[in-house]
């Protein structure tokens, strides 16, 4: 009877343990074709689609703005930022060990009141080597579910700025082509006046 009580004891302890359920994708309804295949679609993101033009004028604005953004740039230091956020999380579910050493010399005075005992080195040289290691079991699973958001941050700032990279090459192209359609207007008008 003892060994029964002890048991669902021990069941209950252990169902307790882990906060929160694992992350289930909820279930959506998707047609069965795509007006454009996931491939095309990836193949035309990964591209550097205004390269098709061969205009190196335009190369050079694109390739300029890229550069000297600082949009692109604080959307690149949030990724690398989440990156260490994920790092930092994750670091407890590893043994952490750390280490130190001191020395130290120290002499007695020899005119006090009381004298030193026979035996007793004048001056004395201390050394010390320390060790340790800490683990934190991650019982109740907080740890991984810190994690679990870790990288799904680290993911939305990585497509974040994916999306400020997209808008600026595509606002600088934009940009461009109106400019020159206004440069092939201010051609038109110069030969109508002529």
């Amino acid at each position: 009877m003892r060994t029964l009580t002890l048991a669902w004891c021990a069941a209950l302890l252990l169902a307790g343990c882990m906060i929160g359920p694992d992350y289930t994708r909820p279930p959506v309804v998707v047609p069965t074709e795509y007006r454009f295949e996931p491939q095309e679609v990836a193949d035309t993101l990964n591209t550097e689609w205004w390269k098709q033009f061969g205009d190196p004028v335009l190369e050079g604005l694109i390739a300029e703005a890229l550069a000297t953004n600082k949009s692109v740039q604080i959307a690149t230091a949030n990724v690398e930022a989440a990156a260490a956020v994920l790092t930092q999380t994750q670091a407890p579910l590893f043994p952490q060990v750390g280490y130190g050493a001191q020395g130290s010399r120290e002499r007695f005075s020899e005119s006090g009141a009381v004298a030193l005992p026979d035996g007793v080195v004048n001056p004395r040289t201390n050394y010390q080597i320390l060790a340790g290691a800490s683990w934190e079991i991650d019982l109740w699973g907080r740890i991984r579910r810190l994690t679990e958001s870790a990288q799904a941050q680290l993911l939305a700032s990585e497509e974040a700025r994916r999306g400020v990279i997209l808008s600026l090459v595509a606002s600088v192209a934009g940009s461009y082509a109106q400019i020159l359609g206004l440069d092939e207007q201010l051609a038109i008008s110069k030969k109508t006046l002529a």
